[in-house]
């Protein structure tokens, strides 16, 4: 065996383990009693289907015979009628099967969507939103695939092969089974060699695949920025190219699986042919009766149609594992941050936020912040200001654990973050990114997600705080109005007082402000500043700014170059020391005035 087979075997294995967790789960019985319904229900089927032609064949011997009974009317009664109960036991399994593939499917997307949301922020950052959407799609396809061809198809076949052989061991003699078995192996080891071949063809277009689908939705995220700069025709060409691989591989598995399919249908022509030859020979030799010629002949029409269907089957799933295959090896990424074994809710206190000598680089080649100390009193403003690259809004996400530090350690009323769970961490924090992000929900939706269960006056009150509500009731829809993808149909602005009034709902201990305001004009800005000062009060707050002017009335300010701390004081004291933060409000001022001029 290959190492790219034995690959896929190892990998098909795991498939297989994950799968029976979710076909065959230990908290739900009712879901497996229906599921042991099921299969007892085909397998009933088949068990019918076998018996089938043995009455039919004893009713052909008896009308050979010249002699007025009414055996033979009993007989075609009883097949008629069993053929019309093995139909309806057919039938039946829509109504048990339907409800399983629809609960696994919801169990696994469940799974997939609260996986994504657990991993760490460097995975999303790495990743292409429409990548991952195809590979969710396509997963649960697979996984439909899979239940489908698996419960109704191959189980039942599988089933009848065995009622058939010993049929066929009973009634007749063993060259009989010997023939059909030897078929069926040959016929087995085609099927299984002649899919693996297809394996890595069909891997690769499943990739490429994903791979185009993330881009063509990347541009139409980044829709704007392709009219900006006319480059339609650039985004559709880097499109075509994946999509012209893709293209090149599948045309490559279908030529490959025409052969496969072709040797297939040859080992069960050879097959037969053997079976009705030492049939016909048994026939004239007087050792076998035509009502077993018919029999025999039933049982051959009776399996190698299924058998033909299965070697498609077969491709079918391998083909469906390929696309689960990437679904459960997204289930597989770890999160970078994850709560230790034995981690606590965070415990209540008045939120006094502390960096102890916190180092932090994302790979050893790109140190970050280098020796942090900075402590926020409980109830106090702290804001950290440099240039760009300083490391500022690092401290943000290293106080909201999106990384953990490297060196040192971050404290919240004397706790280490890392021993805390992430959930009573996050939930004690509110935030007002830069770059303010929104479902494509209604502006109501929007602002409530920060406290799901407020009342709509909470909600009035928080879009008050964030000078919103008179724009928002100028609007036809008012709070029922839809606000686009990521918010695409308000302004900058619009959307940074919709995350402000988000975070104000959510009543935290501590805010984080990351240029909570940058997007707002002037006035609004001032009165913004001057609610979000009051709502603050009683509430630690870390303010990452790079407009000095938002925070010349913070309890402290902490200057930042190069991942070191180099200064910190008061507005005034920083700018009577004439360093870099004077030299930074200086430059400010001057491009303020030249802006008014």
């Amino acid at each position: 065996m290959s190492a790219t087979t034995a690959d896929g075997v190892r990998r098909d294995r795991i498939a297989v383990r994950r799968l029976l967790t979710i076909a065959w789960p230990g908290d739900d019985p009712a879901f497996r009693l229906r599921l042991a319904s099921t299969v007892l229900l085909l397998a009933g089927a088949a068990l019918l289907n076998a018996l089938i032609p043995i009455l039919f064949a004893r009713a052909v011997d008896v009308l050979a015979v010249p002699v007025v009974t009414a055996l033979p009317l009993g007989l075609l009664v009883a097949y008629v009628a069993l053929g019309w109960i093995g139909k309806v036991m057919n039938e039946a399994r829509w109504a048990l099967y339907g409800p399983i593939e629809q609960r696994a499917r919801r169990r696994l997307a469940l799974r997939a969507l609260e996986h994504l949301h657990a991993l760490s922020l460097g995975f999303h950052l790495a990743r292409r939103t429409g990548q991952v959407g195809r590979v969710l799609d396509n997963g649960l396809s697979g996984l439909r695939e899979l239940l489908f061809d698996t419960i109704f198809l191959i189980l039942p076949l599988t089933a009848e092969i065995v009622f058939v052989t010993a049929i066929l061991l009973f009634r007749l003699d063993a060259g009989f089974a010997l023939i059909l078995l030897t078929t069926l192996v040959v016929y087995a080891v085609v099927l299984v060699v002649g899919s693996e071949w297809l394996r890595a063809h069909q891997r690769k277009a499943v990739v490429e695949g994903a791979l185009a689908q993330g881009r063509a939705v990347d541009s139409l995220l980044n829709y704007e920025t392709v009219k900006y700069f006319t480059n339609e025709r650039h985004v559709a060409l880097r499109y075509d190219e994946s999509l012209a691989e893709v293209e090149r591989l599948t045309i490559r598995v279908l030529g490959l699986r025409t052969l496969t399919g072709v040797v297939l249908v040859t080992v069960l022509a050879a097959g037969t042919a053997a079976v009705l030859l030492l049939a016909a020979g048994r026939v004239a030799g007087g050792a076998m009766t035509v009502g077993e010629l018919v029999l025999v002949n039933a049982y051959l029409l009776q399996l190698t149609r299924p058998m033909d269907r299965l070697g498609q089957l077969y491709r079918s799933i391998k083909q469906a594992f390929i696309d689960l295959e990437q679904l459960l090896d997204l289930l597989d990424e770890q999160p970078e941050v994850a709560d230790r074994p034995g981690a606590r809710p965070l415990r209540p206190g008045p939120g006094e936020v502390r960096f102890e000598q916190v180092g932090f680089a994302y790979t050893a080649e790109r140190p970050i912040l280098h020796g942090i100390d900075l402590t926020i009193a409980p109830g106090r403003t702290l804001a950290v200001v440099g240039p760009t690259g300083a490391g500022k809004s690092t401290i943000a996400r290293l106080l909201f654990r999106f990384w953990d530090p490297t060196a040192g350690r971050v404290l919240i009323d004397g706790q280490d973050l890392r021993e805390v769970t992430q959930a009573s961490l996050r939930a004690a924090i509110a935030v007002v990114p830069q770059d303010s992000v929104l479902f494509n929900e209604t502006i109501g939706y929007n602002i409530a997600f920060g406290r799901p269960d407020a009342t709509r006056e909470e909600i009035e009150a928080a879009a008050r705080a964030a000078d919103l509500h008179d724009f928002v009731a100028s609007l036809p829809d008012g709070y029922g109005t839809l606000v686009g993808e990521r918010g695409l149909k308000l302004s900058g602005g619009e959307k940074q007082r919709v995350a402000i009034a988000r975070a104000i709902l959510k009543r935290p201990r501590i805010f984080i402000l990351d240029e909570a305001t940058s997007s707002l004009d002037s006035a609004t800005e001032r009165r913004v500043q001057a609610q979000l000062r009051a709502l603050s009060a009683g509430a630690t707050t870390l303010v990452i700014a790079h407009r000095l002017s938002t925070v010349v009335d913070a309890d402290e300010i902490v200057v930042l170059d190069g991942g070191r701390i180099v200064a910190r004081g008061r507005h005034a004291e920083l700018l009577a020391r004439d360093g870099l933060y004077a030299l930074l409000w200086r430059k400010q001022a001057s491009e303020r005035e030249m802006v008014e001029a």
